[in-house]
């Protein structure tokens, strides 16, 4: 009869070289198809077979790592069973925190609400620092309201921005890229990647970037090709 695998059950294998893999389920997300994800705390080889007891002596390498369906090896077997701790948990809400928002609130037992309003002021704080010349501290501001709020998206741009004041462009477009993950569809993000790209002189991806953003959003068709031409002069007198 097949195991089904649980939260809480640690798991374990022998590898090809010898060693012993324990991973431990967090959590299991099953899907309309019938498949499964299993969100695992994995610890670090270890050249013997662990035992139940011995759980907590072992190293852990990866506070999450997601596992599908078929990810466990076949001759994996359940070490032992017990309930996960709280303390466990953290690297799997770390992990929802930026991929499924609503889920990490109700996972960590917050008010979303007053979390967006604590990212919303922290936010202000940042607009009202840069507004003032005070670059530096508004970016420590913007990133509070990032931590906070990972889909911010407007906090992210406008650190982005703040970074190019400083005339800081690789971390500005770190910044714009970040946005752009989170709102593929951000238009200010996209052109503000493509000035700090002919900023840094990578005329060739400016360039590519400029003509993509003339393709995708065509209410901003001439500004674009606009920068496609200028990032070819700058190309031609570097």
């Amino acid at each position: 009869m097949e195991v089904v695998l649980k939260a809480g059950d640690v798991i374990v294998s022998r590898r090809d070289n010898g060693e012993w893999a324990t991973t431990r389920i967090l959590a299991v997300d099953a899907w309309p198809d019938g498949s499964r994800t299993f969100h695992c705390l994995c610890y670090a080889p270890t050249a013997t077979r662990p035992s139940a007891e011995g759980l907590d002596a072992l190293t852990v390498l990866a506070r999450h790592v997601p596992i599908d369906s078929l990810g466990f090896k076949r001759d994996g077997e359940v070490l032992c069973s017990r309930p996960v701790a709280d303390e466990e948990l953290d690297g799997f809400h770390e992990y929802l925190k930026h991929t499924d928002f609503p889920r990490y609130i109700e996972a960590t037992g917050q008010d979303l609400e007053l979390v967006v309003s604590q990212a919303n002021a922290h936010y202000m704080t940042a607009n009202a620092l840069s507004d003032g010349d005070r670059g530096a501290e508004a970016i420590e501001e913007y990133t509070r309201a990032v931590e906070l709020f990972p889909m911010f998206h407007e906090a992210i741009d406008n650190r982005g921005f703040t970074h190019m004041d400083l005339g800081e462009y690789d971390k500005a477009r770190a910044d714009f890229e970040a946005s752009l993950r989170v709102n593929p569809n951000g238009h200010t993000a996209f052109f503000s990647r493509g000035e700090c790209l002919l900023k840094l002189g990578e005329f060739d991806e400016a360039e590519k970037a400029f003509q993509e953003g003339a393709d995708r959003f065509s209410e901003h068709r001439d500004t674009y090709l606009r920068y496609v031409e200028a990032t070819r002069i700058h190309r031609d007198m570097a």
